[in-house]
């Protein structure tokens, strides 16, 4: 994969994720104030991992063409863990929230 790829699929996940948090605060502002808080904490779980994704994404775009082929395995390894660790608590939030998605 190349730097633009990577970049590319990093960027497209991290704004996958941004949207469908701003979709569930706003799924969230007609729920009781239990609900709301339920999802307040799961996001505040989630957000982090979230920079964490955008810190990673960062290190690939200032990441110099002529080391790409040095840096390229661990910046994707590095990536694929990010992601893994934003998946996973999306869906741990979903899990956490179902009401919210039917």
């Amino acid at each position: 994969m190349t730097k633009d790829e990577l970049l590319a699929k990093t960027k497209a996940t991290i704004y996958e994720q941004q949207a469908k948090l701003e979709s569930l605060k706003e799924k969230a502002k007609d729920e009781s104030q239990e609900a709301i808080d339920d999802v307040r904490t799961a996001i505040a779980d989630l957000e982090p991992k979230l920079e964490q994704a955008k810190a990673k994404a960062k290190e690939i775009a200032e990441a110099a063409d002529d080391t790409w082929d040095d840096m390229k395995e661990s910046l994707e390894s590095g990536w694929d863990q990010a992601s893994s660790k934003l998946e996973e608590g999306w869906d741990s939030l979903t899990s956490k929230i179902k009401s919210f998605f039917s």
